[in-house]
C-alpha cells in the first residue's frame, strides 16, 4: 500500500492554466521567426547571386536557412497540439474527478459485501 500523499494525484486547474502556457511559447516562436526573417531580408542575398561561389553558397546556406525556418514553423505547431492535448488532459482529469464525487455519494452504509 502507498503511504498517503505518496500516491498518483492530478491537479486539473493547474494543468489546465500550465497548460494553457504552452501557447505562450508557441507565439514566442512565431514571434522569433517574424524577427529574424525581418531582420534577414533587408539584407538580400549577401554573397550575391552571380558565379560558382554565389551559387554554392545559395545551395548551401540559402536552403539551409530555409530548412531552419520550417522547422520553427513545425516547432510552434507541435507546441500548440501539445497544448491542446495538456488542456484535453486536463479536463479529462476534472471529468473523473467529478465522477469520483459523484460515485462516492451512490455507496450506502451496510451494503451488499
Amino acid at each position: 500500500m502507498t503511504a498517503p500523499g505518496r500516491g498518483l494525484s492530478a491537479f486539473p486547474e493547474g494543468i489546465r492554466r500550465n497548460g494553457s502556457r504552452i501557447y505562450d511559447a508557441a507565439d514566442y516562436t512565431d514571434e522569433l521567426i517574424a524577427h529574424t526573417r525581418a531582420a534577414r531580408e533587408p539584407l538580400g542575398v549577401p554573397w550575391g547571386t552571380k558565379g560558382e561561389y554565389a551559387e554554392q553558397m545559395q545551395k548551401n546556406i540559402g536552403e539551409a536557412e530555409e530548412v531552419l525556418y520550417t522547422l520553427l514553423d513545425l516547432i510552434a505547431v507541435a507546441q500548440r497540439q501539445a497544448a491542446d492535448g495538456t488542456l484535453n488532459m486536463g479536463g479529462s482529469f476534472q471529468g473523473t474527478e467529478d465522477a469520483n464525487i459523484d460515485l462516492g455519494g451512490t455507496f450506502t452504509p451496510g451494503g451488499r459485501r
